[in-house]
């Protein structure tokens, strides 16, 4: 994205948390990295390889001229149980992008059921299990409204990295390297497998080779972790055909469902260090 006051690295959005928005969305995306600087090797070789750059630079073209777009993921992360024995957490997300400024999404797994909508003046997050939701306002364009609510809520929107403006600028920021791996197959569909690292974190993109370079598959790993976990989303079902209209993305809240408050990040972040004077 644009990278407009944008004050977390992959690692600090993975940990940050705002509990009122946490128990209501339950949703954890990660933003990779955004830069025009190629790093170079101490040998004084580009350490980003140019053809991993050139791969990912067309993915990102491809997404950032999509005016609208339909995608569904599986994505698995890794978690530690109290026993210290080390599980995976799986869940199905959808999401439903109009640029300059919709966007939908819902997220499923065996005990979740959430929805978030963007139409351009707020955010909603609705918890379908428990039938409460909670709005904030968020004009502007869809790119503004992920810094606003990541920066003022602590609220990570899923899949972030296919939905910002520029995909190639936000993957490449802070990249201390980059390769490319060679052709693979994702759930059969011919792919180039690419893997960058930005020094404790690394992250890998497999991209559909031919006409449509998407991404079928995103791989995150936090090295400063213990155990080093991973995040994991595998694509399928990319359509940029289907128009998608209004209504997806304007919230109607279901019947009998509860509106709560969404508490603001900075005015919690202050509060606590006021009170622990």
């Amino acid at each position: 994205m644009k990278e407009l006051n944008r004050i977390s690295s992959l690692a600090t959005a993975w940990r940050r948390r705002v509990l009122t928005a946490a128990a209501l969305l339950g949703l954890v995306a990660v933003s990779a990295p955004a830069t025009d600087v190629k790093p170079t090797a101490t040998d004084g070789k580009p350490a980003i390889d140019p053809q991993a750059d050139k791969l990912l630079r067309r993915m990102g073209d491809y997404l950032a001229q999509a005016q609208f777009f339909s995608v569904n993921a599986e994505v698995w992360q890794d978690l530690q149980l109290a026993s210290g024995q080390r599980a995976q957490a799986g869940r199905t997300v959808e999401v439903q992008v109009r640029r300059p400024n919709r966007l939908h999404t819902e997220l499923r797994s065996t005990r979740r059921n959430r929805g978030l909508y963007y139409d351009g003046k707020s955010i909603t997050l609705l918890n379908r299990v428990e039938n409460f939701y909670g709005s904030i306002p968020a004009p502007g364009t869809l790119d503004e409204a992920l810094d606003l609510a990541c920066e003022r809520f602590g609220i990570t929107m899923p899949l972030e990295d296919v939905v910002v403006s520029d995909p190639y600028q936000n993957a490449i920021h802070k990249a201390v390297s980059g390769t490319y791996l060679g052709p693979v197959t994702v759930l059969g569909v011919p792919c180039e497998h690419l893997a960058f690292s930005q020094g404790m974190v690394d992250w890998q993109f497999w991209i559909e080779a031919g006409a449509k370079p998407v991404p079928r598959k995103i791989v995150i790993t936090y090295k400063d972790e213990d155990g080093a976990p991973q995040y994991t989303a595998i694509f399928s079902n990319w359509d940029f055909e289907t128009k998608l209209p209004d209504f997806l993305f304007n919230f109607e809240p279901p019947s009998g469902a509860t509106k709560i408050s969404v508490a603001e990040f900075k005015a919690d972040d202050q509060a606590h260090k006021g009170g622990s004077k």
